[in-house]
């Protein structure tokens, strides 16, 4: 009995040890195949990310179909999947793809970046914002994540958060010049102009080879008031920009310089301004500035009629013609002027505005 049950023992062992070295070995090779599959995949998505950066998008769909059809989802070829969807104007599938990349490996903070922009395309911008916050949730130090979370918090009215995100981005990424510029455009938005410039200024010696933020930084300071700072920026520009050298720059150059009580050398980029773009009403509405400050009142005046054929309703031309007017004795006609440019000025001017209403129409009262 005793040899029997050994031998009974022996058998049931047997069967058990085969049973489990089966199971073990089937575990892995699903293993072995799993990974190879994976290497595929991973071999076969470059190939077809090669193509698609190559312009090739026919190839490059060909060679991910085969990975895309695989009973175990790829993630990082249902981004790319994703991606040449949406460039040939398929939204609905690239959403769907960029959707299973993110069923397939949630941490992959890319596929929420490509869900992202595919949301935003289809004007979904809250589900676009969640996609971007959680890609830059997922790798905190990518800039690309943070500037998209910061672009859609402004887009829905949220600048406030997105200058308080940024803020903490530059934090995690101090030489990230992109992420600095971004802020300083949140900055100025927000009225924070030497914040702005502060943020432009870094910048630009983070990454000087993107002279981009310097047409920004040259605007902020002068929002700023900080005009001694903003002109020779402007004059640079003025030279380095040469296309738009007839248009903001030294138009704003030239407000640096009156603003410096500079006026001859203001007056002088206006006139070129003018010569440049006869029908451009700004550049003859610097020059009428100029006059009023040298007390040249009828050249002045004839800079702002001109103004005024061609936009009878600007308000600075308005509010000038009505000091005008009123300086030389003829306040009946400055009021309709001065009215005019109360309703539609904006800003501090508006005030000045007021004070010369209020002076003309009690002139109009005394009038006999």
């Amino acid at each position: 009995m005793r040899v029997k049950r050994a031998i009974l023992w022996a058998a049931v062992v047997a069967v058990f040890l085969a049973a489990g070295c089966d199971n073990h070995m089937t575990r892995k090779r699903n293993e072995a195949g799993q990974r190879w599959a994976e290497s595929r995949a991973e071999m076969v998505t470059t190939l077809a990310r090669r193509s698609y950066e190559g312009g090739n998008f026919s190839r490059a769909r060909e060679q991910l179909d085969p990975v895309l059809r695989a009973a175990n989802p790829y993630a990082p070829a249902y981004v790319l999947a994703a991606r040449l969807a949406a460039d040939q104007g398929r939204l609905d599938e690239a959403r769907d793809c960029a959707r299973t990349a993110v069923e397939v490996k949630p941490e992959v903070a890319e596929a929420h970046y490509v869900l992202g922009t595919i949301e935003q395309t289809l004007s979904h911008r809250p589900e676009a914002l969640a996609a971007f916050a959680e890609a830059a949730r997922l790798a905190p130090t990518d800039p690309r994540y943070a500037l998209a979370e910061a672009e859609m918090l402004v887009a829905t009215g949220q600048v406030d958060a997105a200058a308080v995100g940024l803020e903490a981005a530059s934090d995690r990424m101090p030489g990230a010049a992109e992420v600095h510029a971004a802020l300083g455009d949140v900055f100025a938005r927000q009225g924070r102009y030497r914040e702005a410039a502060d943020r432009y200024r870094v910048a630009l010696r983070l990454n000087p080879e993107n002279t981009a933020p310097t047409q920004r930084l040259a605007v902020a300071l002068f929002q700023a008031g900080a005009y001694a700072e903003a002109e020779p920026i402007l004059a640079e520009l003025e030279v380095s920009e040469p296309d738009f050298a007839v248009g903001w720059i030294r138009l704003t150059r030239a407000d640096c310089l009156l603003a410096l009580r500079q006026v001859d050398r203001a007056r002088a980029l206006y006139q070129r301004g003018v010569d440049a773009a006869p029908d451009d009403v700004a550049p003859r509405v610097g020059l009428a500035r100029c006059d009023v400050l040298a007390d040249r009142l009828t050249e002045a005046q004839r800079h702002l009629e001109e103004v005024l054929v061609r936009q009878p309703e600007h308000p600075e031309a308005n509010g000038l013609l009505g000091y005008v007017l009123l300086a030389t004795g003829r306040p009946g006609e400055a009021v309709p002027h001065l009215k005019l440019a109360r309703n539609t000025q904006p800003g501090r001017g508006r005030e000045t505005i007021e004070q010369w209403l209020v002076h003309a129409e009690q002139a109009v009262t005394r009038t006999p």
